[in-house]
């Protein structure tokens, strides 16, 4: 790489260049970036694109020009899709990706790996007699492998797309997604054994978290990252700003409040029910506008004193508090969200009322629990309407 000193429009510019022989005509091209300094951190940064701007050239004349490891295609792939995506998405393609590099062997070259081989990794995570995977689990972890596999070769590391001519066995899973919706969601009596059980073990700040997700359906990340100032009081009535999530990162452990939510249809405003307006007064006095509203440490009252509420540790409770109440449900706190859907659907409020309030931007899993609800509703009444020939 050399270094020409040139001026643009009176300013001056430092033009990085490095040659590379293209694997088609033999001969040699140039690349370059242009930077308005020349310190050893953006001599460093210009070498690293260069580098990437000659993989790129020579992956797209078809010639892999470089040996690297899936643990170090994993690291590179990251660094740039946690850039593209929002965090929860990053994070969702980190869990599956560590799995899948796991399985393949970190030091594995990905040029090795085989459509034959992706083929079997996928039957079995389908098919395994422990714990298997989902349908739709296996789709969304094969939709981030292919993204992985489709940086390899823009950046020169693969020659071909393993993942293109991969065929996946899928299983029908008509009666599990009938059997699903109905254990998407708690009885009434379910919920109320759950919050009596944190309550007689003194976790007061789970009672009140689990009830106020049951009242307004938010999702626990929302909760946890709800602060003092996000209350509203207007029109003789208390509503929740809802613009933001708690963040909860491996590599290092720690957490931000982030003020992006899951999905741009998760930016709303909801009207409290007197209990709900209840608990989020209760939880703010003599705490400063901008300390969250729920915290294990429930005495301190500034955002830095805070340990806010943790969404694995809360799953983890409740995990052991079903298996105290004899509840045969996987419940996690999402249970209290669909919850919340199925007593509004009870409730004959329309599916568009109970999609903006709990953020939904496609009807998904609300739709479902929606429709089965009015479904049983209407199934109820059909076995009733003999009923009217006594009257």
């Amino acid at each position: 790489m050399w270094i020409e000193k040139r001026s643009v429009q009176g300013k001056t510019r430092y033009c990085f260049i490095e040659r590379y022989k293209s694997s088609l005509t033999g001969r040699y091209r140039r690349v370059s970036v242009t930077y308005g300094k020349k310190t050893p951190q953006v001599v460093k940064t210009a070498t690293r694109e260069l580098e990437e701007k000659i993989q790129k050239a020579l992956a797209e004349e078809g010639h892999a020009v470089r040996t690297i490891t899936m643990q170090e295609l994993e690291t590179r792939f990251l660094d740039d899709y946690e850039k593209q995506v929002r965090y929860n998405t990053y994070h969702n393609g980190e869990i599956f990706l560590d799995e899948f590099v796991a399985a393949c062997g970190p030091g594995t070259r990905p040029s090795v790996i085989t459509t034959v081989w992706l083929n079997r990794y996928f039957n079995k995570q389908l098919y395994r007699h422990d714990h298997p995977l989902t349908n739709g689990t296996v789709r969304s972890k094969k939709g981030k492998i292919a993204l992985l596999f489709e940086y390899a070769v823009s950046y020169g590391f693969l020659k071909d797309n393993p993942m293109d001519k991969v065929k996946i066995t899928w299983k029908n899973e008509s009666a599990r997604r009938r059997d699903e919706i109905e254990n998407k969601y708690l009885t009434l009596d379910e919920y109320h054994s759950i919050i009596n059980d944190c309550i007689d073990r003194n976790m007061q700040y789970y009672a009140d978290a689990f009830q106020l997700q049951f009242l307004t359906g938010m999702r626990f990340g929302e909760l946890s990252g709800l602060q003092v100032n996000d209350i509203i009081k207007e029109d003789g009535k208390v509503r929740l700003r809802i613009d933001g999530t708690m963040i909860w990162k491996k590599k290092p452990y720690r957490h931000f409040l982030s003020h992006d939510t899951k999905t741009f249809a998760g930016l709303r405003t909801i009207t409290l029910s007197p209990t709900a307006a209840n608990i989020v007064e209760q939880h703010a006095k003599g705490k400063s506008q901008s300390a969250l509203l729920f915290a294990i440490n429930q005495t301190a009252t500034t955002y830095n004193q805070q340990k806010p509420l943790n969404v694995n540790n809360a799953n983890q409770y409740l995990k052991r508090a079903v298996e105290r109440q004899k509840i045969d449900k996987n419940v996690t706190t999402h249970y209290f969200r669909h919850t919340h859907v199925s007593v509004l659907a009870d409730m004959d409020v329309p599916l568009r009322v109970i999609q903006k309030r709990v953020g939904h931007a496609k009807g998904d899993i609300t739709t479902k629990i929606y429709m089965h609800v009015t479904k049983q509703a209407q199934d109820d009444f059909e076995n009733q309407i003999g009923e009217i020939d006594k009257l």
